[in-house]
C-alpha cells in the first residue's frame, strides 16, 4: 500500500455517512476523504456511500510547488493536451491530459506549467 495513503474502513458492512475513508498526502496536502453522497437527495437510501473527494474547481488547493490538485473527472482547461494511450470522452476530463499524475483513481496533481501557481 502507497505510504501516503492510509484506509480506515475494513469493516465488513457497508460504510456509514461521514465515516472517513482515508487520509491522503499529497506533496504535502494533507486530504481528509470521507464516505457520503454528492447527491444525497438522490442518492440517500438507495445506494451505499461513497468516497467524497474536494471539489477542486470550487475550492482549489496547491501543492508546495504551486500545481494544483485535480479530480480526474473534473472537466478540462484550455491548456489540455490529449494523452496518446487515454480514451477519449466526448466531456474532455483531465483524467486524459498528459499533465495529470495521478495518485489515485480518482486524485491527481495537474503539472502544466500554465496552471501552476505563482506566489
Amino acid at each position: 500500500m502507497d505510504d501516503n495513503i492510509r484506509r480506515f474502513h475494513s469493516n465488513p458492512d457497508p460504510p456509514k455517512e461521514g465515516e472517513l475513508y482515508r487520509i491522503m498526502d499529497v506533496e504535502g496536502v494533507q486530504l481528509h476523504i470521507f464516505y457520503g453522497y454528492y447527491h444525497p437527495e438522490s442518492e440517500r437510501g438507495v445506494i451505499d456511500p461513497m468516497p467524497i473527494y474536494p471539489d477542486f474547481t470550487e475550492a482549489p488547493m496547491y501543492t508546495r510547488e504551486g500545481y494544483p490538485l485535480v479530480n480526474a473527472d473534473q472537466p478540462i482547461c484550455p491548456h489540455f493536451f490529449l494523452n496518446p494511450s487515454a480514451y477519449e470522452s466526448d466531456e474532455g476530463w483531465c483524467n486524459d491530459c498528459v499533465y495529470l499524475e495521478l495518485y489515485d483513481a480518482c486524485l491527481g496533481v495537474c503539472r502544466c506549467k500554465y496552471n501552476r501557481k505563482r506566489e
